[in-house]
């Protein structure tokens, strides 16, 4: 017989389905933590089904978890009268995504990519350039005095002092020999004049010699310009390819940026649409069961209620036969009230014992125990006590039933501002507080997803 509920299966098996003894069992199979939910009654229930200690989940449903292959529906056809609502049974656990090798491969690129980023531009010719600028900044200006301190100028100076001194002489020597050999105030002053010619000549080279001292001047300075020209050139020939590299690098970073993004949203999509999937199927065996599970209740309850008119009619006969028999042999007119009243008794008493409310006997007895009671308590015939004892269910159920509903929606309120471990709490309140019975709160944890 499969069963789908741990609180099911504990009582198929005889054993306390109480909360405080699945903590102890989940703690015996390994389930740490144990709070009633879900997904831990559905772990505990396997484990028991499987007898393994210290695993919350059997590898069949480990395999069916990874595998996708997770979704399981016990057949309703092998539901007792005990579990007509439990037949429903998932092993779907939540996947968390995991990328593909694809995926992986991109990341990898990208972060090798990222380790080799290029560095910051650093110019070789950076010392050359600062003692270039350094040479123009710092470079003395043009002396014009300074001419007359070069080579060219002292050979010309005394090539020409030379001449003029040799012409003063030449002209004052033949002067006087014009005059027998007698110096005169005119010899001398031509032989002056004749001197002054020469640093006259003196005079105009020396400006040929100052335009070309300071154009060599300006050449220098040229000469710098071009230097720092050609070496700024050869910089900027250098960070134009170093730029070509880094312009490379980020080409292939936004390529395989771009190449990464796209395959994992295709990736990731692929996920989605299999858990999408998954949920479907899910919840399409999830309808598929609580349909027949809707079937096989009505079926259930029409067969349950053929029985009991079968049994009402039964007892309405023999109560007929009996009153008649009595009318015979004169019972009188008061035997119908206090059969009615006798019948109340027996009602009572089948619920007390059947509901654990006996007076100080609070156990609660089976349907079959509390017939043979009536029947040897009460000489009742086996289709009275069996009569009785059905009708007493019907109201303990029914009285169970208004008491649920009434307590769910309490719960349910709670629960829509409380998470799960408060919402068991609340409802275990009312449990200790004798409010709902132990079965009242466990339909109220199924109804509320919290088995």
């Amino acid at each position: 017989m499969a069963v789908a509920s741990i609180v099911d299966y504990l009582k198929s098996k005889g054993q306390d389905s109480s909360y405080n003894n699945r903590k102890n069992l989940a703690s015996q199979y390994g389930i740490t933590n144990y709070a009633g939910t879900a997904a831990q009654n559905t772990n505990l229930l396997r484990a028991l089904q499987s007898g393994s200690k210290g695993s919350a989940a059997s590898p069949q449903a480990t395999n069916q978890a990874t595998t996708g292959s997770n979704v399981t529906i016990t057949p309703v056809n092998n539901a007792s009268a005990e579990n007509k609502n439990s037949q429903y049974l998932t092993g779907y656990q939540y996947q968390k995504y995991t990328p593909s090798d694809r995926v992986n491969s991109y990341a990898d690129k990208l972060a090798d990519l990222e380790d080799d980023k290029p560095g910051a531009y650093v110019s070789k010719y950076d010392s050359q350039i600062d003692s270039i600028v350094n040479s123009i900044l710092n470079r003395q200006q043009f002396d014009p005095n300074s001419v007359y301190d070069t080579d060219l100028y002292k050979n010309y100076r005394e090539q020409y002092m030379q001449q003029g001194n040799k012409a003063m002489r030449d002209t004052i020597g033949n002067i006087s020999g014009m005059t027998g050999g007698y110096g005169s105030t005119y010899a001398t002053a031509a032989g002056q004049q004749a001197y002054d010619n020469y640093m006259s000549q003196l005079g105009d080279k020396t400006m040929d010699i100052y335009d070309r001292v300071y154009q060599q001047y300006l050449n220098e300075g040229q000469e710098l310009y071009n230097q720092l020209g050609m070496v700024n050139n050869q910089d900027s020939i250098d960070y134009s390819r170093y730029r070509d590299t880094v312009n490379d690098y980020y080409n292939d970073l936004n390529y395989y940026a771009g190449r990464y993004d796209s395959t994992y949203a295709q990736d990731f999509g692929e996920y989605q649409y299999n858990q999408d999937a998954q949920r479907w199927a899910e919840e399409y065996a999830y309808k598929k069961t609580q349909d027949a599970l809707a079937q096989q209740n009505w079926q259930t309850q029409f067969d349950y209620q053929k029985e009991q008119d079968a049994l009402q009619y039964a007892l309405q006969q023999q109560q007929l036969a009996l009153s008649a028999s009595k009318a015979r042999s004169g019972g009188g007119g008061g035997s119908s009230k206090s059969s009615k009243s006798n019948t109340n008794a027996y009602l009572t008493k089948a619920k007390n014992m059947l509901s654990g409310t006996d007076g100080n006997d609070t156990h609660k007895y089976k349907s079959a125990t509390v017939s043979n009671y009536l029947k040897k308590q009460y000489g009742l015939s086996a289709v009275e006590a069996d009569y009785i004892t059905s009708q007493a269910n019907e109201a303990i159920k029914e009285g169970s039933e208004g008491n649920v509903n009434k307590y769910y929606d309490y719960a349910a309120a709670y629960a829509e501002t409380h998470d799960e471990n408060e919402v068991f709490e609340y409802l275990n309140r009312f449990y200790e507080n004798k409010k709902i019975s132990e079965d009242e709160a466990d339909e109220i944890y199924r109804r509320l997803g919290m088995n």
